[in-house]
């Protein structure tokens, strides 16, 4: 039994996991290591509660854990919580019962922590479960955080037991009288995990001798190894990323001269927008400029830099067509924060900042967006056509604002300007006219 306890106290000083003054809340579900857990704190005196929610997916049996976890608090002194919920009824379009489950589970552990003031939530994963954790990110791919396993602790996280090998924690339940119950799912093969616990994990300790106490010693080094390159990561950072002033993070893929480098950056910024690791690869590899998107965040790619920005609630909306009946017109919609379209007097100088003068035209006008083909003859070019999509490319205007940019037409849907940018050959402003249209932006 003392070593068991020795080893706890230990990696719970060694990680800086929590101290005798923080409120904790212990995740239970009746089983072995969340047993176990609630002893080892009540007999090194923490100040502990205890959580259990209910998936009712067992009938009788989770009726029985619910009952079971609510006894254990009471017999150790310990407030409890617990919480009843129906998986199936909740579940988010493709999710499965096991995800839905643990997005409510820690949805929930969440605002306990918030609404009672808990300084960290405990579960009890332990050395035996980081190992399944290991060879399952190594079956589906992974990076070296995934190798890493379960981390002894993420914000207000904490795991003690890592260290702590399922037998050792039989043994001392065992010794010290603790009981616990058995959760019958767990001997099926329905899940990858429990195969990798009953076919992989057996075959590593009975043919190679490889117990899950010797993986413990190998994740910690690999934690420390994470965290070097976590460091490493972090400078890389402040060299090649940038946060512009919308909120948006670019990576200068033309200032990176390493492919490695390049490749670590993207994949975290990939990651930490929720891009999928193929999404992230094809980033990595394609020509030209491309757009992808995750549930969260647009990814905009070209040659010299990969640009995350937030996707607002529209952001799959084409922008709407606008009539202008009468000058003066305003808009906000577009790249612009302020469009305007007035009737003025041919000023001397036509070319002024964030302003195109045009020739006049009958009203009304139209803003609309670019559409497959549309050919304009942009001033300057002898009255030659050329593709809006080719001559944006050729002005370097990135991928994720030409959809977001308006064509001014007038009453025949000829192109008479790219607002922002250009008007064309047919209204450029002649000597005689007096009165033009005015397009400036803020």
């Amino acid at each position: 039994m003392k070593p068991l306890i020795k080893s706890f106290r230990d990696f719970v000083v060694q990680e800086n996991l929590f101290s005798q003054e923080d409120k904790l809340l212990l995740a239970a579900s009746g089983g072995l290591d969340s047993t176990v857990l609630a002893h080892l704190l009540r007999a090194e005196g923490y100040d502990f509660a205890i959580a259990h929610m209910n998936f009712q997916l067992r009938g009788e049996a989770s009726e029985g854990d619910a009952a079971f976890v609510a006894e254990l608090a009471r017999t150790l002194g310990a407030k409890y919580f617990s919480k009843a919920v129906d998986v199936k009824s909740q579940a988010m379009p493709g999710e499965s019962t096991q995800m839905t489950a643990r997005r409510l589970r820690y949805d929930w552990f969440e605002r306990l922590l918030s609404d009672h003031n808990y300084d960290y939530l405990l579960t009890g994963h332990h050395a035996n479960d980081n190992l399944e954790t290991f060879l399952i990110n190594l079956l589906r791919g992974t990076g070296l955080r995934g190798l890493a396993g379960v981390a002894p602790r993420r914000a207000s996280f904490c795991h003690p037991l890592l260290e702590i090998t399922r037998s050792s924690l039989e043994e001392f339940a065992r010794a010290s009288g603790i009981t616990w119950r058995e959760d019958a799912s767990n001997d099926t093969d329905d899940y990858l995990r429990n195969r990798v616990r009953h076919k992989i994990t057996p075959l590593l300790r009975q043919d190679f001798a490889y117990p899950a106490a010797r993986w413990a010693a190998t994740a910690e080094n690999l934690r420390s190894d994470l965290f070097l390159r976590d460091y490493g990561l972090r400078a890389l950072t402040d060299e090649f990323v940038l946060n512009a002033a919308d909120g948006s993070t670019i990576l200068q893929r033309s200032k990176i001269e390493s492919p490695a480098i390049f490749k670590a950056l993207l994949y975290e910024l990939g990651k930490q927008h929720n891009f999928s690791a193929e999404q992230i690869r094809q980033m990595s590899t394609v020509k030209g400029n491309r757009q992808f998107a995750s549930s969260s965040h647009r990814a905009y790619v070209s040659e010299q830099h990969i640009r995350f920005a937030c996707r607002p609630d529209n952001d799959d909306a084409p922008l709407p067509e606008l009539t202008v009946q009468a000058l003066p017109f305003t808009t906000e919609l577009g790249i612009a924060p302020s469009l305007t379209i007035a009737a003025a007097s041919r000023p001397e100088l036509l070319a002024q900042p964030n302003t195109l003068f045009l020739a006049p035209a009958p009203l009304p006008l139209h803003l609309r967006p670019r559409r497959k083909g549309d050919r304009l003859q942009p001033l300057g070019l002898g009255g030659k056509s050329k593709k809006v999509k080719d001559y944006l490319i050729d002005q370097k205007v990135p991928i994720w604002q030409r959809d977001k940019i308006y064509l001014l037409v007038d009453p025949n849907d000829d192109i008479m300007a790219i607002t922002g940018h250009c008007i064309t050959e047919p209204y450029k402003v002649l000597p005689e006219h007096d009165t033009v249209i005015r397009i400036s932006w803020a």
